[in-house]
Order: C-alpha cells, then sequence, then structure tokens
C-alpha cells in the first residue's frame, strides 16, 4: 500500500485547524496532522514523516519565520515544501523575507477553497514524483552495481579462461612439438619403406589439422579479449593470392572442380597491410568454398573498389575488394543470419564432420579488425558469394628475402657455431638435437634453468633456445641470470613457448630474451631466426616436385562387396571416420584381400572422395553374404 501524503498544518487558531483539517479531508490518500505553534510543529517534525507544512505566519512565541529558519538548519526538514497562510497583507518585503527563511508559496486568509486544494494537489503530484524518481535512482544503483559485479566476474572468467587456454595450450603443443618434428625428420630417413612414408605423411598431415584447430580456439579467445595485434609491412599482393592459389589448387582438381584467380589489372602489385592475416581469410574462405563444393568451380576475384561507403577518411585511397564465389550447395537465409557466430555450422558442415565452426568467425574479425567488412550473398542450389573490402594502401616493393628450402648446413667460410638447447621435455629436447647437428651445429643440451646456467658458464655457447615453463629454474630466472653474469650481455637468447599467446611476448623480451618462438616449432622457423639473429648463410636442398597424385588401385572393385557392407563403407567415408574404415577394412580382409589393401591405401592418405566415387561406379550391386 502507497504511503498517504502526510500534511502539517500549523496554526494557534484551533478553528483554522478544523477549517484546514476539513478541506484538506476531501483530498485521497492524504494525512493530516496539527501543530498550535512552532515549537510543536517542530517536534511533530521529528516524530512523523511529513510532506508537506501549512504555516500560519502570525503566531506568538515562535512565528513562522522562525519556524521555517529552524526547519532549513536540520537535514530531516529543510526539504519539506513551507507554504506560508497569513491574513496580513503581502507587501513585497513581507513576501521576501517569507521565501528567504524557506517557504516556497503563500496562502492568503480568507483561504479559497479550491485554491488550497489545487495547490497541495500539485505538491502531491510533485511528491509523488519525487518519490518515482528516488525509486529509479535506486533502481539505477542496483543495476549499476549489478554490472559492476557482472563485469567483474566476466573479467575474472575471462582471466581464468586466458590462463587455462595458456595452460592448455602449452600441454597440447608440447607433444604436438615432437610428434610433427619426428614425423618430419622420418620421412627424410631412406631407410623408411614408402608404405610407411605415407603413414608418417598422413601422422604429420593430422597433427598440422589438429595444431589448426587448437589455433583457431586460441584465435576466437585473443579477438574476444581485444589481444589481436596487426602488422602494417608492405607486401606484394598478387605473389601471395598466387601462392593461396597454387596450394588449394590440388584440392580443388582433386574433387573435379576448377579454380580461377582473377585480379583486375587495376589492383596494385605492392600494398601495405598484414600479409598473414589477409592469406589467412582468403585460405579459409577458398577451403570452405572448395569443402561444400561437389560440382562446377569456385573463382577469387580481387579488384579496386568502386564503393566508398565506409571509407571515405581514407584521403582518396580506393580499398580493395576481394569476392570467393562457389557453385556449391548453398546457404538458406535462416542459416546466413547465423552463419558468423562462434561454433555455428551449418547441417551441410554438420553431415561432413570437419572444422570446429570457429573459421567464418575469425574471417570476419580479422577483416573488422584490418578496417573492412565482411558480408555473404548466397542462394539455396544456386552457391555462395563471401565479400569482403579492405583498405589496403600502395606501398613500394618489399626487400627479396633469401632463397630458402631445406636446410642442409651452414654455408662454406663459416665456422661451426656453439648452440645450447635449454629444454625439459626430453622429446623435444631430443628433437632440437637432432635438427641442429644435422645441419651442421656443434650442440650442448640441458633440462633446466640450473643446467643452462652451468653449460653456459663451462661451454660459452653463441646461442640458446630457451624453453621458459621448467622446473628447478624457469626460462625467464634463467634468462635473467645469464644476463647479469659476465658476457651474459652479449648472448643471444631464443625464448621457446608453447603457450602461442603473443601478450607474453612483452614480458619474454623483458626477461632479457632476442626473441621469441612458438611450439610446435618449425624447421624453417628455427633456422631463419638463427640465421638472423647471428648473421648466418646456409645451403639449401633442392626444391622436390610434388608426388604425382595416383590413380585409386585398380582392384578397388566395391560391386562385389555385399550391399550393407557397401553402405557401412559410405557412412564411415562421407564422416571421415578413419577407426570405422579401418575396422571394416579387417572384416574385408580374409575374402576380399586385394579389395581391403586398396581401400586400406586410400585411408591412409584420407583419400575419402575417392572411395565414395568408387561406391557411386559400383552402382546397386549383389546382395550377397
Amino acid at each position: 500500500m502507497a504511503e498517504p501524503f502526510t500534511i502539517l498544518v500549523v496554526d494557534d487558531h484551533a478553528a483554522n485547524r478544523f477549517t484546514l483539517r476539513t478541506l484538506l479531508a476531501k483530498l485521497p490518500d492524504c494525512r493530516v496532522l496539527e501543530a498550535e505553534s512552532g515549537e510543536e510543529a517542530l517536534l511533530r517534525t521529528l516524530e512523523e514523516e511529513v510532506h508537506l507544512i501549512l504555516l500560519d505566519v502570525q503566531m506568538p512565541g515562535m512565528d513562522g519565520f522562525e519556524t521555517a529558519r529552524h526547519l532549513q538548519m536540520t537535514e530531516r526538514t529543510r526539504h519539506i515544501p513551507v507554504v506560508f497562510v497569513t491574513a496580513v497583507f503581502k507587501a513585497e518585503e513581507f513576501v521576501h523575507r517569507g521565501y528567504v527563511t524557506g517557504a516556497v508559496d503563500y496562502l492568503t486568509k480568507p483561504i479559497d477553497d479550491n485554491l488550497l486544494l489545487n495547490r497541495v494537489r500539485l505538491y502531491q503530484r510533485i511528491h509523488q514524483r519525487e518519490r518515482e524518481l528516488q525509486a529509479s535512482v535506486a533502481a539505477l544503483r542496483r543495476n549499476e552495481q549489478e554490472l559492476i559485479a557482472a563485469r567483474e566476474a566476466a573479467e575474472s572468467a575471462n582471466r581464468a579462461k586466458s590462463v587455462f587456454l595458456a595452460n592448455m595450450s602449452h600441454e597440447l603443443r608440447t607433444p604436438l612439438n615432437a610428434i610433427l618434428g619426428f614425423a618430419q625428420l622420418l620421412e627424410r630417413d631412406p631407410a623408411i619403406p614408402e608404405a610407411q612414408r605415407d603413414n608418417l605423411r598422413t601422422i604429420h598431415r593430422s597433427g598440422r589439422h589438429l595444431l589448426m584447430l587448437i589455433n583457431d580456439v586460441l584465435e576466437i579467445s585473443r579477438i574476444e579479449a581485444g589481444r589481436i595485434r596487426l602488422q602494417n609491412e608492405p607486401f606484394n599482393l598478387r605473389e601471395t593470392l598466387l601462392a593461396v592459389e597454387e596450394m588449394m589448387r590440388l584440392r580443388a582438381e582433386a574433387k573435379g572442380l576448377s579454380l580461377q584467380l582473377l585480379i583486375d589489372e587495376a589492383t596494385p602489385l605492392h600494398v601495405r597491410g598484414d600479409e598473414s592475416r589477409l592469406r589467412q581469410v582468403v585460405i579459409h574462405l577458398l577451403g570452405n568454398a572448395v569443402k561444400f563444393t561437389d560440382r562446377g568451380g569456385v573463382v577469387l576475384r580481387v579488384a579496386v573498389s568502386e564503393n566508398l561507403t565506409g571509407f571515405q577518411n581514407l584521403s582518396g585511397l580506393r580499398p580493395i575488394r576481394f569476392e570467393v564465389s562457389d557453385t556449391g550447395p548453398g546457404i538458406a537465409p535462416e542459416e546466413q543470419r547465423r552463419i558468423f557466430n562462434a561454433f555455428y555450422q551449418t547441417p551441410e558442415g554438420v553431415a561432413r564432420g570437419e572444422g570446429t565452426g570457429l573459421g567464418l568467425t575469425i574471417s570476419r574479425h580479422l577483416v573488422h579488425l584490418m578496417g573492412g567488412e565482411m558480408s555473404l550473398v548466397s542462394e539455396p542450389g544456386r552457391g555462395s558469394t563471401f565479400v569482403f573490402t579492405l583498405p589496403l594502401p600502395t606501398a613500394a616493393a618489399p626487400a627479396r628475402t633469401a632463397a630458402s628450402g631445406r636446410v642442409l648446413g651452414l654455408a662454406a667460410g663459416q665456422a661451426a657455431v656453439r648452440v645450447l638447447v635449454v629444454e625439459d621435455q626430453a622429446d623435444n629436447r631430443e628433437l632440437m638435437i637432432r635438427l641442429l647437428e644435422g645441419a651442421g651445429f656443434a650442440v650442448q643440451a640441458a633440462a633446466d634453468g640450473r643446467q643452462a646456467l652451468e653449460r653456459f658458464q663451462s661451454w660459452r655457447p653463441q646461442l640458446i633456445w630457451m624453453d621458459m615453463r621448467m622446473p628447478v629454474l624457469d626460462g625467464y630466472q634463467a634468462t635473467r641470470a645469464i644476463r647479469a653474469l659476465p658476457g651474459g650481455a652479449e648472448m643471444r637468447i631464443v625464448a621457446l613457448t608453447a603457450s602461442a599467446l603473443l601478450e607474453e611476448r612483452g614480458a619474454i623480451l623483458a626477461a632479457g630474451c632476442d626473441e621469441m618462438v612458438t611450439k610446435p616449432l618449425e624447421e624453417a622457423r628455427l633456422f631463419e631466426v638463427m640465421g638472423r639473429i647471428l648473421g648466418l648463410r646456409y645451403d639449401y636442398a633442392a626444391a622436390t616436385p610434388p608426388k604425382p597424385e595416383q590413380s585409386p588401385p585398380a582392384e578397388l572393385n566395391l560391386g562385389q562387396l555385399p550391399a550393407p557392407l557397401r553402405a557401412e563403407l559410405r557412412a564411415a567415408a562421407e564422416t571421415l571416420d578413419v577407426a570405422a574404415c579401418r575396422a571394416l577394412i579387417e572384416r574385408l580382409r580374409p575374402q576380399h584381400g586385394p579389395t581391403a589393401a586398396a581401400l586400406e591405401a586410400l585411408v591412409a592418405q584420407f583419400e575419402f572422395q575417392r572411395i565414395l566415387e568408387r561406391l557411386d561406379a559400383a552402382g546397386p550391386g549383389a546382395d550377397s553374404p
């Protein structure tokens, strides 16, 4: 129930109080209190919550002016509106005196009934609005406190997520470093049979896929936390796009698709921007287009954009427009509204069983960070076109990098280089030693920071690869300690970290490291960093031509298989279920040995599309046992 509007009537004449009380009784939700003197009025305001005072001016003892002054002196009562009621002529100085003492209004006797009631209603409405305003302010303050608490909880959760991702990244990347590295080393071993070499390629390819999934999760976390840092360097736009096209062409041709790169002549050759992020976006869009297109082709069109909407502040620069179009199944309108949401996959994507549902989310965020926008035009049954436009200023040609390839060793005329590998994981330590010794470096190893200090003082290496997370003495502590020793200031130290959170770079460099490299460690990156820091020259292996694509084995006649087995094989191939395929192959081997061997070779190369093509060619077939 609402609190009543309380009015205090102060008058030394009982008849006047009675008249006012009778009139005020006509108003709803009002309560009337009485006082016959100023002293009593002050007491009533201490005892009761009063919302309006009708105060007689001329009273014996404490008159209305003095009463009003006392009301103004107290925090509890100074906000109460005071209306003076007087029979005295309202001379200007008299009115001024009343307002100075705190009155808000005057009523003269004899009081007009309607005027009195209307004035009181006005103050009643003002009071009601004040209460509503106070309630709104209180609600806003509560909401503000709730939002502050929610923000603090979100920030705490985000910090916890970052710590979790850093730890999980380390735990996942550390074994991946050994898996990918040793698979690469074994591929080069001439004693490995070709069939086993194919298995090693499968291990390496699968490991790279797992690394891509880990990177996607880390990337979306960095984007959400606002921790993405863009590069702004000159690069050859045409070479970048041609390299991506070459990378994707084999995948397109394996599915019988055409892949075209159409670059308008007006497009600048060299531009300034983040080449790596642009490549990441284009690879993902082309990869999606090839993955979801089964007939026809994919086109990447690049041209200077004539539409300057959103780019008015670029001082005459015309942005570059990228379009990736395919002849795939298209995307339904209701799915288009969600296609850029994190972890969302269309039914087609779910059916193909690939990816994390993060690629488009990451791509759109990256385009936005680079100053552009991405959009989608699609019609079910008629394909899709992803469009994004970027402000890429024309730039001078960047300096050419040295020839690359697999490093065989140091070029002639250079003395052997001493390298200390500090790594607590034995597998990763052994991998680094084999890579470096294979290229002719003199190598010693340490399993923790304390051993690193001993090796540094006794052996004096020229470069140290320093793992940052180790027992006994971690990489941060060991680096600081080495820098403090004689000769330590000139030592070249490269940090190794499996966390992949780039925001750690500042702390790592502050500890005294010259460079930071993330795991899994790419062999080319290892030698590039050492060559740049130490000024080394290498001998490189000649590039090996790509292995010609093999035709499906002639023995792969799936028409002889029973229909239930073909149905199982189709389900396993369509979902890329390697374990299910291999289990089925073992069931086929006793009675269909050549077919099982042919299937095994295709599954080892992840050639599920070829298996599906052979199933289609087999037709209904016999339903024999």
